[in-house]
C-alpha cells in the first residue's frame, strides 16, 4: 500500500509539471506622454598603451504623444557634450558648456547639434518609424540618428527566458566600414528588472580584425524604460578595453 502511494504521489508531480505553463514576458513600451528620461551615453578607454580617451553625450528625450497605434511621438535634445583625449601626446578636451577649450575647430563642428532639439517617431517595440529631424536645419555628416530613448528594438512576440534574437546594430557613422550584426537574449526578470545579454561582432574590414562585444541591458519590468546599459570590447590597436554605457541622469543634477 506504501509503494502505491509513492507511485501516485510521484505521478501527480510528473503531471503538474508537465502541466505549469512556462512564464512569458511581452516586451513593449509602456509610457505616458509626458514621461521625461535624459540619458548619458559614456564611451571610455582603459590600458590602451598609446593612451585614453572619454566622452559622454547627455540627451534629454520627452513623450509628446502617444497614438492608438501605440506608437510614440518623441523630443529628444543634447544637453551637453565632453570629449577628453591623451593620445600619442595629443591632448584634446572639450566641453560645451566652457568657453574655452583646447579644440575650438572640434568644438565648433558639434556645437549645432546642442541645445537643437530634434523629433522622431518609434513603435511599442522602440523601432524608429520617422528618423530624427531637427529644428534648426544642420549641414555635413552631422546626425541624431544612434539617440533614440531605447537602445534595442524589442521582439514582437512573447517571449520566454533564454530567447534570442538578431539586429543590425551598426552605428550610421560606421556602418558602411565597420558593420555590427548582434544577437539579444532575455535572460528573464528579478526585482522588477528585466536583463538582456548583448553578444556583437565587428567586422574590421580590409584593415581591422572582427571584434567580439559584449555586454547587456537592464529595463523596468513594468514601463521597459531603460535603467542601465553596457558593452565592453577589445581594442585593436595599443591593447586595453572600450566600454560604452547609457545611464539614466539623476533628477535634479
Amino acid at each position: 500500500m506504501k509503494n502505491i502511494i509513492i507511485v501516485a504521489s510521484a505521478l501527480f508531480t510528473i503531471v503538474s509539471c508537465e502541466k505549469k505553463e512556462v512564464q512569458k514576458e511581452n516586451l513593449s513600451l509602456n509610457l505616458q506622454k509626458g514621461f521625461e528620461q535624459t540619458l548619458i551615453y559614456s564611451t571610455s578607454t582603459t590600458g590602451n598603451n598609446n593612451g585614453g580617451m572619454n566622452d559622454a553625450t547627455e540627451v534629454k528625450y520627452i513623450i509628446d504623444s502617444v497614438d492608438k497605434d501605440s506608437n510614440y511621438y518623441v523630443t529628444g535634445e543634447i544637453m551637453r557634450m565632453t570629449y577628453n583625449q591623451k593620445m600619442f601626446g595629443e591632448e584634446i578636451h572639450f566641453d560645451s558648456r566652457e568657453n574655452s577649450n583646447s579644440d575650438e575647430e572640434f568644438g565648433d563642428e558639434f556645437k549645432p547639434l546642442i541645445n537643437n532639439p530634434f523629433t522622431f517617431k518609434i513603435d511599442k517595440y522602440g523601432k524608429i518609424l520617422e528618423k530624427q529631424k531637427f529644428t534648426e536645419e544642420i549641414s555635413g555628416d552631422l546626425n541624431a540618428d544612434q539617440y533614440n530613448i531605447i537602445p534595442v528594438v524589442f521582439p514582437h512576440e512573447a517571449i520566454e527566458t533564454g530567447f534570442t534574437w538578431k539586429e543590425d546594430t551598426s552605428n550610421p557613422l560606421t556602418k558602411s566600414i565597420m558593420p555590427v550584426s548582434s544577437s539579444f537574449t532575455y535572460k528573464g526578470t528579478k526585482d522588477n528588472k528585466i536583463e538582456i545579454a548583448l553578444n556583437s561582432k565587428m567586422e574590421g574590414g580590409e584593415i581591422m580584425k572582427d571584434t567580439d562585444i559584449e555586454g547587456k541591458y537592464i529595463f523596468d519590468a513594468k514601463t521597459k524604460s531603460l535603467i542601465s546599459a553596457e558593452r565592453n570590447m577589445p581594442v585593436q590597436m595599443g591593447g586595453g578595453t572600450a566600454s560604452f554605457t547609457i545611464t539614466p541622469k539623476a533628477k535634479g543634477f
